[in-house]
């Protein structure tokens, strides 16, 4: 079936996602826990930072999880409304870090204006909660490209799930096999395949190698600056 949408992945895909949150990261840790650098890093490790390379493991909780379960792995004795306050803090209450910090990997625009003019809808699928997710592509200036945001906290069920390609497809009104999942982690190879997506493309400018994904994709790209060309050799 030809492809008529696709559904990205954020961070490592669209946005930078080591230069983007480890510095941002770094920050909020020190002040919430009222730490210095090293103590920081090492409430980073716990949740996937590897301190040699200066960036996200694959496939770990910083590079492709929730914010509950980030805030549960830094603060594993709370629960319920304890918990969802830190899970607020982290989505609320540094925007302006982010505001800082926030690089895509390369002029959007021009990528998603080509994109739109192929005829596709586009979306975003995060693990971010929406309301980051939705400030984050506005920061950018690329908002307006897409047809919806799709966030944790907006399905049943995050990624890996499928319930991400389900509702895109229920939004847009496509088949979900004409829609084609992006992304730089496991987990969006196997959204695309548990939500029935017509491609998984796993992009290799986040924090996954080609050994780690590629074998889990239809298309292997390195980075989205090379989707219309793919596309359009389908």
């Amino acid at each position: 079936m030809k492809i008529q949408g696709v559904l990205f992945d954020k961070d490592g895909t669209l946005i930078e996602v080591n230069a983007t949150w480890v510095p941002i990261y770094r920050q909020i840790l020190q002040e919430l826990f009222s730490t210095d650098l090293a103590g920081a890093e090492a409430l980073m490790q716990k949740a996937g930072y590897d301190p040699a390379s200066g960036k996200f493991k694959a496939g770990s909780l910083l590079a492709g999880g929730t914010t509950r379960q980030i805030a549960a792995t830094w603060w594993p004795e709370l629960s319920g409304d304890a918990l969802a306050e830190k899970i607020h803090l982290l989505d609320h209450g540094y925007t302006h870090l982010v505001r800082d910090k926030l690089t895509p990997l390369m002029p959007l625009e021009p990528l998603l204006t080509e994109l739109r003019n192929m005829g596709l809808k586009l979306g975003v699928a995060t693990n971010d909660s929406h309301v980051s997710a939705r400030a984050h592509m506005a920061h950018v200036g690329v908002i307006e490209h897409f047809d919806d945001i799709i966030a944790a906290d907006t399905v049943p069920v995050a990624k890996p799930s499928g319930n991400m390609i389900r509702r895109f497809a229920e939004i847009t009104g496509l088949p979900a096999a004409s829609i084609a999942m992006v992304g730089d982690n496991h987990h969006d190879m196997e959204e695309a395949r548990n939500g029935g997506a017509g491609l998984a493309i796993a992009v290799l400018s986040g924090n996954a190698g080609r050994d780690d994904i590629a074998h889990l994709a239809d298309y292997t790209i390195d980075s989205v600056a090379d989707l219309p060309a793919l596309l359009r050799s389908l």
